[in-house]
């Protein structure tokens, strides 16, 4: 069976469970307990390293359970931590592996491209806008020239608005469906600027070249 199809299988079993547990879920994000607020920061961690895992749906719980604030800094956390984790393994321990595989990679010539005009803001904007998943990025600059601190500072400000966004969206979707809609659009809007100034920075950029 096409990987694609168990990948989708996975995800209609998460989903199916989801609803199995519905109330067993609701009970615990309702529940004011901060016990458990280091486990899910590993979790965070743990679930973002794995890239077939549907990492929105516990991001938008942790929005649900502990409020925008602390839900956007547990996804956060996590998000940051797991590209650093796969930076370092692609460029320390397993950069021919790795190599190998974002060599197969449609389109990886762009984004070698949109790396060597300007690195910090190419990572920046693949951060706020999904134009390669997220362990593309994170390999590609691991095995490449980039430095880590340049790496670290534009995924770190780059994750804030899509990790804030999934916490409130957690949030308000408990609390209020008007408000969730009015912030899904204003993200929608944001993200359309955020379009706009890529495609005259790489249009700029090209000419340049």
């Amino acid at each position: 069976m096409n990987k694609k199809w168990w990948i989708l299988l996975f995800y209609i079993f998460i989903v199916a469970a989801g609803l199995y547990y519905k109330n067993f879920i609701l009970d615990w994000v309702h529940k004011s307990d901060s016990s458990d607020l280091p486990v899910m920061f590993v979790l965070s961690f743990l679930l973002a390293a794995i890239p077939f895992i549907p990492f929105t749906i516990f991001a938008g719980l942790m929005g649900a359970k502990y409020g925008v604030v602390i839900g956007t800094l547990i996804n956060w956390t996590g998000g940051v931590t797991a590209a650093v984790l796969y930076f370092f393994l692609s460029r320390i321990f397993f950069r021919n592996f790795f190599m190998g595989y974002v060599e197969r990679v449609r389109g990886i010539q762009r984004l070698h491209t949109m790396l060597e005009r300007n690195a910090f803001i190419a990572i920046l904007l693949m951060r706020l806008i999904a134009i390669f998943p997220p362990p593309i990025v994170n390999t590609y600059t691991g095995i490449s020239t980039i430095p880590f601190r340049t790496f670290l500072l534009a995924t770190a400000f780059g994750l804030i608005p899509p990790m804030f966004m999934i916490a409130f969206s957690g949030e308000q979707i408990f609390t209020s469906i008007f408000h969730l809609f009015i912030g899904v659009l204003l993200y929608l809007l944001f993200l359309i600027f955020i379009v706009l100034i890529y495609r005259q920075w790489f249009a700029q950029s090209s000419k340049q070249n």
